[in-house]
């Protein structure tokens, strides 16, 4: 199976995951302690975040996953699929 990687899609990723810290006054290594998770390798794209990986994100932010892509679509809106 070919590896797909959406260099938008993953800089969207990132910028929202930058806001949430900042809105929750959070540098990366108090999140990688908190839950395990090392977001500077997500927030400077080296890494492509698994759907579970996002979802526990979501979790310690306390924000829907709704809400997380809603936000991605809004940061890049050409992510946005329309029918």
């Amino acid at each position: 199976m070919k590896k797909i990687k959406n260099k938008e899609l993953l800089s969207s990723i990132s910028l929202v995951l930058k806001e949430l810290r900042a809105k929750n006054e959070l540098t990366q290594q108090m999140v990688k302690d908190d839950t395990g998770i090392h977001i500077g390798r997500i927030e400077t794209t080296k890494h492509d975040p698994s759907s579970s990986t996002i979802f526990e994100l979501c979790k310690y932010f306390k924000i829907p996953l709704s809400e997380f892509y809603r936000r991605m679509e809004e940061v890049n809106t050409s992510l946005k699929i329309t029918k």
